[in-house]
């Protein structure tokens, strides 16, 4: 071992407390650890109370005991089934992530939601000024009651009025369980008579602190009512949902933004090619016997031709390309150009000598060369 002289001084030491031989375990394991004590030296005393007392009493004694045992074991049951959906949650919820764009999300959002928190029918609305929108619908097992109840639903968009419950999930940023639906003055009542909705749950999504949209989901084909568990599960759902979406609306503007940007520089690159091109007739047209006109001479015979006046030189090696018959990538590969840039100088070419097309433009130059 190495003597304590010769170790090395931690950056931290002096600032931390020493570790203990026995460290104490977290506080919520601590209360349980005494707990399960207190009981265990409580069960003692009761078996010494009831030894000798009537066996009645120590029948219903054990009975209490037992029942508690029962109660502590449903208890962690419906821990673990809570960890069960929300790690649905997560599963459905990075499915959505893969999809391509926010539409395919949006329109996959309800199954999902029942997939993972176990609910019959859900349906997902958007915000739309004071009115909710219904975007998509899910229905277990029945598609084509799904598709009905989605376009009822978009013929009769819910008003969000200020007493209606969805207004007030609005101003507290916070989910709601509906146990009693018929009669209630604060729910849609026409949305709810054509769903035949008796219970259900609502959570808003709002991923930058906004309410954009709501999903609603119950478990009316089983059928049970709602409880606060489905609310808390539906709500994890809608709110990484939400976060999702943003995300994907997101990527989807940059796609289109850059799509736009790339277009944008090939109508650049064209522009700039046909400013060159002009720039260099200028240039060698005073300038006879080399550089570019000696390309020009190489293409057209040096005497009076009609065809060769108002082309610029790299026009006049497109039409000689045009005259072989290439194709405007083949033209674009041959002069190292953009297949946009060879479009262009065609389309300047059929101007300039009033061709119909390609082939009467080929015609025009092959006659010329014969001359």
């Amino acid at each position: 071992m190495t003597p304590a002289a010769d170790r090395v001084q931690h950056p931290l030491a002096g600032y931390l407390p020493p570790w203990p031989d026995n460290p104490p375990a977290g506080a919520a394991f601590q209360a349980r650890a005494a707990l399960d004590d207190e009981l265990a030296d409580l069960e003692e005393r009761i078996g010494a109370l009831t030894a000798n007392a009537d066996p009645e009493l120590a029948d219903a004694v054990r009975a209490l005991a037992d029942l508690h045992e029962r109660r502590d074991r449903a208890t962690d049951d419906q821990l673990r089934e809570r960890l069960e959906v929300l790690a649905r949650v997560h599963e459905a919820l990075a499915h959505l992530r893969r999809m391509p764009n926010a539409e395919s999300m949006i329109a996959a959002a309800p199954r999902q939601a029942c997939a993972a928190c176990g609910f019959d029918r859900a349906v997902l609305y958007r915000v739309r000024g004071k009115d909710l929108f219904a975007e998509s619908f899910w229905v277990e097992g029945d598609p084509e009651a799904a598709a009905r109840l989605l376009a009822f639903s978009r013929e009769h968009p819910a008003v969000l009025a200020s007493h209606m419950l969805e207004a007030e999930m609005i101003r507290r940023r916070r989910p709601m369980a509906i146990q009693q639906v018929v009669g209630n003055p604060r729910v849609f009542a026409e949305l709810a008579d054509a769903y035949d909705t008796h219970s259900y749950v609502a959570a808003p999504i709002m991923p930058e602190g906004r309410v954009i949209g709501f999903i609603h989901a119950d478990h009316r084909l089983k059928p049970r009512r709602v409880d606060e568990f489905d609310r808390d599960s539906l709500w994890a759902f809608a709110e990484g949902f939400g976060f999702a979406v943003e995300r994907a609306q997101l990527t989807d503007r940059l796609r289109a933004q850059g799509q736009e940007l790339r277009r944008l520089l090939q109508r650049t690159e064209a522009v700039v090619a046909e400013y060159l091109d002009a720039e260099v007739e200028l240039v060698s047209a005073g300038y006879e016997g080399a550089g570019a006109a000696g390309a020009t001479t190489a293409i057209l015979p040096t005497e009076e031709n009609t065809v060769a006046a108002g082309l610029s030189k790299r026009e006049l090696e497109v039409l000689a390309l045009l005259g072989d018959g290439a194709s405007n990538a083949h033209i674009a590969a041959r002069l190292v150009i953009t297949e946009d840039t060879a479009k262009s100088h065609v389309k300047r070419i059929l101007r300039k000598l009033g061709a119909a097309n390609r082939v009467e433009a080929a015609t025009i130059w092959l006659k010329a060369q014969q001359r």
